[in-house]
């Protein structure tokens, strides 16, 4: 990867080191210095905005359980397969990008949605080209996760299979963390489709997911500009042709016209002009443990604030979420292990637990390396994604940003399903290295927090009934 181009460049700008506040942005004309975080007078709207005028179809709010066991579902094992209409894709849509929980923060209300966000910023848009849908008439849909509803935004497109369509706004992310909110996007897509796949999976509607498309062919068929939003990813369901060939304008909404050109430029990069083949399906495990259905694990699910590190997992809780969480997904993991019955303190190379990489207590260092965060400490373990540099290209950055956050959302769902918490979790990129004790090529990704909970989430309400809540703050430093 070229560190003076593309997403190599914006890597590189946006990487955290010691002796620079991680709101500080880089001394570098590239990155934009005019732009204040965290400004309540800039604050972006949570959702896209559509003029009057649009059709909107409103989904059934009831939603069609199939009361398949959401370890079943991470496990891989094959669920029957039910009918694809309004109620089940409304289903889909809810499980992954729906309103579960309101609150207000400085006057205004923030929408949680069912899948997790780094910093709740819930930066991404959903799509639902769909064909042959029972309810749903032929056509190019975006979701309205505050109502429930699916608003036309053009025609129906060329295709055989009914297909989601992830984009991403950089500004509702940037508008924190800046540039860096870039790979944000991909980590919360990745977050995203471990729902969205999960809740086809369990209703047998085979979902793939394709992260190799052609860029402007998707953006033409969702009305993205390619600046303020873009496509990030899709999920078909079934092995037909997705439906992407657009026969007509997309209706293109409102997003505020704030740019990051660092951002556009690494996106740009990666653009590419083919469909690539799905992502390839994995061998189910063998073994599962028991749990609740999916849909109940999904709206109990949140990202944990604190956790109890007087505490421990068994080592079951430890090993079971790692290899659902890991099937398939080719990127690197490492394992800090902090509290967990019977498998010694240190760091470990997943999938081997048999002898660590640095033995001892590493809770001063993950904390120190994560920003002084209280959960990097706090956790019974942590599972730190990274990748060498030099074997990606611009598309291929993108790729593995995603992949880390589609472990990072496996590992929620079996978190919780299993009586546990997660929650993502940035850090000093210059201390990953020394951390895994690899080469200065190797980039972080993601780190992933596991533990004991402190407290328990208020489960999340259904369509159009969002329970209110308040959230818990964070602590910083150790426990």
């Amino acid at each position: 990867m070229d560190l003076d181009t593309g997403a190599g460049l914006l890597h590189r700008l946006t990487s955290y080191e010691p002796g620079r506040e991680w709101d500080v942005p880089v001394d570098d004309p590239r990155v934009r210095h005019d732009l204040v975080p965290n400004d309540p007078a800039t604050l972006p709207p949570p959702m896209k905005g559509y003029p009057d005028g649009p059709a909107v179809l409103a989904l059934p709010r009831d939603l069609p359980d199939p009361g398949v066991p959401a370890t079943a579902v991470l496990a891989g094992v094959a669920s029957p397969a039910r009918p694809l209409d309004a109620a089940q894709l409304g289903r889909v849509l809810f499980l992954g990008a729906g309103v579960v929980r309101t609150a207000e923060r400085n006057g205004r209300p923030v929408l949680f949605r069912a899948a997790g966000s780094a910093g709740a910023r819930f930066p991404l848009e959903l799509y639902a080209s769909t064909r042959g849908v029972a309810g749903v008439p032929d056509g190019v849909h975006w979701y309205d996760a505050r109502r429930h509803a699916l608003v036309r935004v053009a025609p129906a497109a060329t295709g055989a299979v009914t297909t989601l369509v992830v984009t991403g706004v950089p500004w509702r992310t940037g508008w924190r963390y800046a540039e860096r909110g870039w790979r944000h996007l991909y980590w919360d897509a990745g977050t995203l489709l471990s729902q969205l796949s999960a809740a086809a999976a369990s209703a047998g509607l085979a979902p793939r997911l394709r992260s190799l498309f052609p860029d402007a062919t998707v953006r033409a068929l969702v009305g993205a500009d390619g600046v303020h939003e873009y496509p990030l990813a899709m999920l078909s369901f079934g092995d037909g042709e997705p439906a992407i060939g657009p026969t007509g304008p997309a209706l293109p909404g409102e997003l505020p016209p704030v740019e990051l050109p660092l951002c556009t430029a690494a996106q740009r990069a990666g653009e590419r002009d083919v469909l690539g083949a799905p992502w390839p399906s994995a061998e189910p495990l063998s073994t599962f443990p028991p749990s609740d259905p999916l849909d109940e694990v999904v709206r109990r699910r949140g990202s944990q604030r604190r956790m109890d590190r007087s505490r421990t997992l068994p080592r079951a809780l430890l090993e079971w979420p790692l290899a659902a969480a890991l099937r398939g997904v080719p990127v690197p993991h490492w394992v800090a292990v902090h509290g967990v019955d019977g498998v010694a303190p240190g760091l470990y190379r997943w999938p081997d637990l048999s002898a660590p990489l640095r033995a001892g207590d590493l809770r001063d260092e993950l904390l120190r390396v994560c920003l002084d965060q209280a959960l990097a400490g706090d956790a019974a373990y942590v599972v730190v994604a990274a990748a060498p540099l030099s074997a990606l290209d611009d598309r291929g950055y993108r790729d593995a940003q995603l992949a880390a956050g589609l472990v990072e959302g496996r590992l929620h769902l079996a978190a919780y399903a299993l009586g546990a918490g997660a929650s993502g979790m940035t850090f000093l990129d210059a201390a990953v290295p020394g951390l895994l004790a690899e080469p200065d090529d190797l980039a972080g990704l993601l780190f992933t927090c596991v533990g004991v909970p402190e407290y328990r989430s208020r489960a999340g309400g259904r369509p159009g009934a969002p329970v209110e809540v308040r959230p818990v703050m964070p602590r910083l430093g150790g426990s």
